[in-house]
């Protein structure tokens, strides 16, 4: 819904006091500059990996565009901030769309635009669930994989390979298709956290895929449907990936060879990596790089070659990844304060009754955006113990149901409309919907406590 929309259903919004309330926490550590990590690349350049460093080039967002340098917290000198324009709906049994303009005079644009959608997970008929494409390489709008979803909320997911293969960089799980894609060791290695769902709700955490050759233990496979090969290592894909990259896994490196298996046997064993070939169904197609190559070149036509797998961290059976945790067993965890995008977030309550999920508008002249450490704070201030960052920047969209009970994108993405992005995360209701019902006054959240930076 866009903002004009909003305001002309704009209910009672909250006082100054409790407007105070909901932002209290933003004033911590407001001289703390941004780590390597959430930094990045201040020139924004395309996803180069390795095993030391995880990602360079990020600058927080998968589109590496540089974020909005932002002053100190005016909070931090006695003034409170105010919330405008605040509005709730119950789109659904136990699900809640809040829409509101805070004001807190941090500069260089003094306010942020914000949508929020809270799911009481007591509530019946509702699913959680990864949305992705045909093909882990598509990329598609957030409004589109939610309509073809029957979502009654999504947002956008994983961080992806912007420009390259397009294919998201965490761990993936579909609740039908199963394991989509993911690496042993993460992009950002000992920092990437996932958002995941078993039969007992929902979890952040670190999740990794463990893949291993049964007939050669001894050999490294960095993962499934992953774009990035480090070297000595031996990358698979699956149909669920469509068609060869080439060298683009291989980040251009052209020591790599190419092995085509179809119902567990070799067919094929090339020294080139082909680019374009379609794969199919029955096939898998390993792709080593550098001493690896080596390694596959041993394998022989006819071999048997069959690969065990599990996934180290949990049992998910529906998993969307970030880049990192923003709060872990209510402790922030991020330190980044003086650069600010547009941001999406999930957030689950201490006492796993309520999934918190939030976007932030940026980069424009309405909304500057949150640094890492204002979202970690707010998710805090609604409630959530702990919570995840997804991608942001020009990814960052919202679709949901409005207070209208139309469907649509409720927020303001900075590239003008929605990026095409390579999946999304979902609150999906089975069971016929009511009519929306408006909430006056706006539930006011539970008031932040500090959170200290370990």
């Amino acid at each position: 819904m866009p903002s004009s929309t909003r305001r002309l259903l704009t209910a009672t919004p909250l006082t100054v006091v409790t407007a105070g309330v909901l932002v209290a926490g933003l004033a911590l550590n407001v001289g703390a500059g941004p780590s390597a990590a959430d930094a990045g690349d201040a020139r924004g350049r395309s996803l180069a990996y390795d095993a030391q460093s995880g990602y360079r080039g990020r600058n927080q967002t998968s589109d590496g565009k540089p974020g909005v340098v932002v002053g100190p917290p005016v909070s931090a000198r006695g003034r409170a901030a105010q919330v405008r324009n605040d509005v709730s709906y119950q789109i659904a049994p136990g699900v809640v769309l809040r829409e509101w303009d805070q004001v807190d005079g941090r500069q260089p644009v003094g306010q942020v635009r914000m949508n929020l959608v809270t799911v009481d997970l007591d509530a019946a008929n509702i699913t959680f669930e990864e949305l992705s494409p045909t093909y882990v390489t598509s990329r598609k709008k957030v409004s589109q994989l939610g309509g073809w979803n029957d979502a009654l909320a999504a947002v956008n997911g994983d961080f992806f390979d912007i420009g390259n293969t397009d294919a998201p960089l965490g761990v993936t799980v579909n609740r039908e298709r199963g394991i989509l894609g993911g690496s042993r060791e993460g992009w950002i290695p000992g920092v990437n956290s996932t958002l995941w769902f078993d039969d007992s709700g929902p979890h952040v955490g670190p999740l990794s895929l463990q893949y291993t050759i049964r007939q050669r233990r001894a050999w490294t496979v960095s993962g499934i449907n992953h774009p990035r090969i480090p070297a000595g290592q031996i990358g698979v894909f699956t149909s669920d990936w469509h068609r060869t990259e080439g060298y683009r896994v291989t980040s251009g490196k052209k020591r790599a060879r190419e092995v085509v298996l179809r119902n567990n046997r070799v067919v094929s064993n090339r020294p080139k990596l082909s680019s374009g070939r379609k794969i199919h169904k029955k096939e898998r197609v390993l792709v080593g790089t550098g001493s690896a190559a080596g390694k596959l070149a041993t394998l022989k036509r006819g071999k048997k070659i069959t690969l065990s797998k599990r996934i180290e961290g949990g049992r998910p059976t529906v998993a969307i990844s970030g880049d990192r945790p923003l709060l872990v067993n209510g402790v922030r965890t991020v330190i980044n304060n003086t650069i600010a995008h547009p941001r999406t977030a999930v957030g689950i309550d201490a006492d796993g009754r309520q999934l918190f999920i939030l976007v932030v508008d940026g980069r424009s002249s309405a909304s500057r955006g949150y640094t890492m450490v204002e979202l970690a704070d707010m998710m805090t201030a609604l409630g959530a113990e702990n919570a995840i960052n997804l991608d942001g920047g020009g990814s960052s969209a919202m679709y949901s149901r409005t207070g209208t009970g139309e469907m649509g994108v409720v927020n303001e993405p900075s590239d003008g409309g929605e990026r095409l992005v390579p999946n999304a995360f979902g609150v999906v209701y089975h069971a016929e919907l009511p009519p929306v019902v408006p909430i006056v006054p706006t539930p006011t959240p539970v008031p932040p406590t500090t959170t200290p930076t370990p």
